[in-house]
């Protein structure tokens, strides 16, 4: 039995401000986080961590894309 997911992202987008000033901050991020698996989210300075992570935990809204946490 495969184990349930408890964050699934499918082509998370978001982008920050609008029109020609418009910043693409997440291109098309896809992950799936399983119940009781710890994981770390690293990676250079600037590259989206902390925008990813404020999007999952609903601080943020994605621009685009699928967001599923905890069902």
């Amino acid at each position: 039995m495969q184990p349930q997911t408890a964050v699934v992202c499918r082509q998370v987008l978001k982008s920050i401000g609008a029109g020609e000033n418009a910043v693409r901050v997440l291109r098309g991020v896809d992950l799936e986080v399983p119940y009781g698996e710890m994981t770390f989210l690293v990676g250079p300075s600037g590259c989206g961590k902390t925008t990813l992570l404020s999007v999952i935990a609903g601080l943020l809204n994605a621009s685009g894309g699928h967001l599923e946490v905890l069902g």
